[in-house]
């Protein structure tokens, strides 16, 4: 019986977290757009970190931390369900849709 519930949390998770537009307007900290052709999502605050997802010019992203890292290069993000970190001088801080 838990593994029923644990499958079906996590479907309903994916279902809610599939929309940019949704999602960024849960964002206690704001959003941003991507402001280059595309961006890398990285899995930690450095150039050499593994990619885990990519954003084109346009995409809004969820910021995740009220800071950026404490050089402020990098900053925790949010895209659909994959989450990581992108480089701040490639995006544009917006007021989340909504």
């Amino acid at each position: 019986m838990n593994l029923f519930y644990s499958i079906a949390a996590a479907a309903l998770g994916a279902m809610i977290f599939t929309g940019t537009a949704t999602q960024a307007e849960a964002s206690p900290y704001g959003c941003f757009v991507v402001t280059t052709d595309s961006l890398n999502i990285r899995a930690r605050p450095r150039a050499a970190s593994d990619v885990v997802g990519m954003a084109k010019k346009g995409d809004i992203l969820e910021k995740r931390k009220l800071i950026c890292t404490p050089r402020g290069f990098w900053c925790a993000i949010r895209k659909g369900s994959i989450e990581g970190y992108a480089d701040k001088n490639f995006m544009r801080r917006v007021k989340c849709p909504g």
